[in-house]
């Protein structure tokens, strides 16, 4: 089951985003540096390993899951607008794996396999085009606040009450009310939102806590940072990796508002042993994570990972974000091992 859309990119569309991305989600710090368009504020950026258990089911024995597998893996958190923890925002998590076999997408480093998620299982626009409007009604801003990231000139497209984007509207709410539960970065479950080549089907890509960390109390600190050093100085953090295989005709490929309902596999662990979270954050500050960084067995499918390729490209090219760590960045983690 593929249903994979052609993807093809207006080259139009392409400029506008690049500029207007540059001139309103990557402006000059005081000190002349560029951050990061989105995601910005580094929580910390930590050393881990990947373990992968393939699954059983030969029709998604691909890539990075064709077998048993240990990764040394970079993890790093992160806010996707605003600095100030205290308010609600999409937190995210970005892996880097090194030590991955296989041929690689077009322009992506050799032996990585990246993968971008975030705290929700859906994604602020459809499409492409709707992504686009988002954009365009975004552009401009001087600060981004809750006020503006409502973007009512793409929520309210027209005075018809119909009309309304009411998706983009329970998206901003569902990430409202998130917050307000006080878990800390260790206790979300982080999702790809969009889909993936696996073999001859597509897939989402799944973090979730594992039972530990869903049964231990929040831990208290002034913000996430402290807050993950307070975890992690209890022992490990553990997620499980998941597959979500699209196995229903009704999980659309190119609609990143709807969540898919087919059925999740666990296929791995990602653990995180104890360590300085402060010490951390530079690494990912200077790093760049894109859903492009991946082996050509994972290609990202759908306009909006089209959108994303050259946005995240820029990115890292205006800041001058380095795509491959130095091998001490992985400290004690050795090579893949099955």
């Amino acid at each position: 089951m593929t249903g994979r859309p052609p993807c093809p990119i207006d080259p139009a569309d392409r400029d506008a985003l690049l500029a207007i991305c540059r001139r309103t989600f990557q402006k000059p710090r005081p000190d002349g540096t560029l951050a990061r368009q989105f995601h910005s504020k580094t929580h910390s950026c930590l050393r881990a390993t990947l373990t992968i258990d393939p699954p059983e089911d030969p029709v998604l024995r691909h890539g990075l899951f064709a077998g048993p597998g240990r990764y040394p893996a970079l993890v790093r958190f992160s806010n996707s607008f605003f600095d100030d923890d205290a308010h609600p925002d999409i937190r995210g998590m970005a892996i880097k794996l090194t030590g991955v076999e296989g041929a690689v997408c077009d322009g992506a480093p050799p032996g990585q396999q990246d993968f971008v998620l975030m705290n929700e299982a859906i994604g602020p626009a459809r499409d492409a085009t709707e992504a686009m409007h988002l954009f365009r009604a975004l552009d401009g801003i001087s600060k981004i606040s809750a006020a503006t990231i409502l973007a009512p000139r793409y929520l309210f497209p027209s005075l018809l009450p119909w009309r309304m984007r009411w998706r983009y509207f329970a998206f901003l709410n569902i990430s409202g009310l998130r917050h307000l539960l006080g878990r800390d970065l260790a206790q979300h479950t982080y999702n790809s939102v969009t889909p993936y080549r696996l073999g001859d089907v597509e897939t989402k890509f799944l973090v979730r806590p594992d039972s530990a960390a869903k049964a231990r109390p929040p831990v208290r600190g002034r913000d996430f940072a402290a807050r993950l050093q307070a975890a992690l100085d209890m022992g490990p953090i553990g997620f499980d990796f998941c597959l979500q295989p699209r196995t229903l005709d009704s999980d659309p490929v190119d609609d990143a508002r709807r969540a898919w309902k087919s059925p999740v596999r666990p296929v791995g662990r990602l653990e995180i042993p104890p360590q300085d979270v402060a010490s951390t954050i530079a690494l990912g500050d200077r790093l760049t994570f894109a859903p492009w960084n991946c082996l050509a067995a994972h290609e990202p499918l759908g306009t909006v990972n089209a959108l994303r390729r050259s946005a995240y490209a820029a990115s890292a090219e205006n800041r001058g974000a380095e795509a491959v760590p130095a091998t001490a960045a992985w400290g004690d983690a050795s090579g893949p091992a099955g």
